[in-house]
């Protein structure tokens, strides 16, 4: 089951890095359009907002699970093992209920944006809002859940060793 997670993962990461493509190409045509024939693409703005929003949530639960957050770990490596796994999942239950929390106080603006058909952007170029909105959710959710299975190994004590580079089995 944990390598299907994994791999799900791993897939939203990619699609993360997708966009990242996508979006480097697109500011680039705006560039070259804008220095070559005084025609810059009109929503470059918008997209690459949008599109930055996006890269960053699809590739948060994927850096979540390989533990490769940015840490401070002067402290936590001098405590014993057992301390040090109840202090992980203490600070991944932080992490659980940031995002939990995010995805409840951004519940009715999605909803809202959705019956709303609200849009973001200017007249030249508009993006409606709602697929953002709800994709944050689900990521927001996954990114959530992530850390709370992180929470459980903590309890057990599975979060005992100082290298970030293993995943509790």
């Amino acid at each position: 089951m944990k390598q299907w997670i994994d791999r799900g993962l791993l897939g939203l990461h990619v699609v993360g890095a997708a966009v990242l493509i996508a979006l480097a190409l697109l500011i680039i045509y705006d560039v070259a359009g804008r220095l070559f024939f005084n025609r810059p693409f009109a929503g470059t703005a918008e997209v690459a907002g949008v599109g930055l929003v996006l890269l960053t949530y699809l590739q948060t639960p994927y850096v979540i699970r390989r533990r490769k957050l940015l840490r401070v770990t002067f402290f936590i490596d001098r405590i014993p093992a057992g301390l040090r796994s109840q202090l992980n999942g203490l600070a991944y239950l932080f992490g659980g209920a940031f995002f939990i929390g995010m995805t409840l106080v951004s519940w009715q603006p999605a909803v809202t944006s959705w019956i709303g058909n609200e849009f973001y952007g200017t007249d030249a170029f508009r993006v409606p809002t709602w697929p953002l909105r709800f994709g944050s959710l689900i990521l927001w959710i996954i990114s959530g859940l992530v850390c709370l299975g992180f929470v459980v190994e903590g309890i057990r004590g599975r979060m005992t060793r100082k290298e970030d580079d293993v995943i509790p089995e």
